[in-house]
């Protein structure tokens, strides 16, 4: 690098819905976790399931086992990353502080600062690390529990979890040929099991209206539910990505292969392509809102950036 060139900023954010929309552009919906033998991706070293827009990234490598790891933790465990091994980035939040005078302090500072009644500008930052495959390590011996469930384990997985939903809505099978839910009567309409092709296919129908049912006032009070949000416009489209996020987190946390069950339409891809184009992190803000949604759905608390 000369004296006078300048370093390129990255723009995360445009990276990643590049990839999401070449994706789509394949004919591949990446929104859709498919489950396998060995479950969810997650980080090898520490168990830890990936969330929010890298559980939906680290599922979509090439890899036959998303198992993964950091280059310090293969190294701690005695191995080391095969040489010419490609990375993976894991995205996370880093959160800045200012001041009233617009300087840059610490979040113990800004703690203190806020406690005493001082406005606190906090500033998300994205940011990423690196992990490897587990096929990129050598000189450890890898162990690899198979996790596939039974047909039947899987259909009872999402019997338990629509019935133990904290504060559910009204379920009602009033209209046979729709499956909805209504915001202001709080109750999720779905059409008889026996209408649907196979099981699956409706319980993913399911998840997706429930997903819907989070956003109510008394759950997480979610403006694409709790406003009125005309067909197309950018909190409806935000929603419906909401709900197809949540419903791949439910099935993909059942066993049910989402991407075989629905049909990828150019229209529907089409559609997609659209929305990304207009807004780059659309895929961030809903992939986080649908974790939430799944996480109030299956009773899990976790810790938000």
């Amino acid at each position: 690098m000369t004296k006078n060139s300048k370093k390129i900023k990255r723009d995360l954010y445009q990276e990643v819905t590049n990839k999401m929309i070449e994706l789509l552009e394949n004919g591949v919906t990446p929104w859709r976790c498919t489950w396998n033998q060995y479950g969810l991706a997650r980080n090898y070293a520490t168990g830890h399931i990936y969330t929010g827009i890298n559980g939906f990234l680290m599922n979509l490598t090439p890899h036959p086992i998303p198992y993964f790891i950091s280059f310090k933790q293969a190294k701690t465990k005695g191995g080391k990353i095969r040489k010419g091994a490609k990375a993976n980035k894991v995205f996370f939040y880093k959160t800045l502080f200012k001041n009233e005078e617009e300087g840059f302090i610490s979040a113990k500072q800004a703690t203190a600062l806020q406690g005493m009644g001082e406005d606190i500008q906090t500033i998300p930052m994205l940011k990423y690390y690196s992990v490897f495959n587990i096929e990129d390590v050598e000189g450890i011996e890898i162990n690899i529990p198979e996790v596939e469930l039974k047909e039947h384990e899987r259909i009872s997985k999402c019997e338990e979890i629509i019935k133990n939903v904290s504060n559910a809505p009204k379920y009602v099978f009033e209209d046979a040929n729709r499956a909805y839910y209504h915001p202001f009567a709080d109750k999720l309409n779905m059409p008889a099991l026996g209408q649907f092709e196979t099981a699956e296919e409706y319980y993913s129908t399911f998840f997706h209206e429930l997903t819907h049912s989070t956003g109510h006032q008394s759950r997480l009070n979610r403006e694409g539910i709790t406003k009125l949000n005309p067909f197309g416009s950018p909190n409806y489209s935000k929603e419906e990505l909401i709900a197809e996020m949540g419903a791949s987190f439910l099935a993909a946390h059942t066993g049910i292969n989402y991407d075989e069950i629905t049909v990828n339409s150019a229209a529907y891809l089409q559609g997609w392509l659209k929305v990304l184009k207009a807004d780059k992190k659309l895929i961030f803000k809903a992939a986080a809102e649908a974790q939430k949604a799944a996480d109030y759905i299956l009773n899990i608390t976790r810790k938000f950036d």
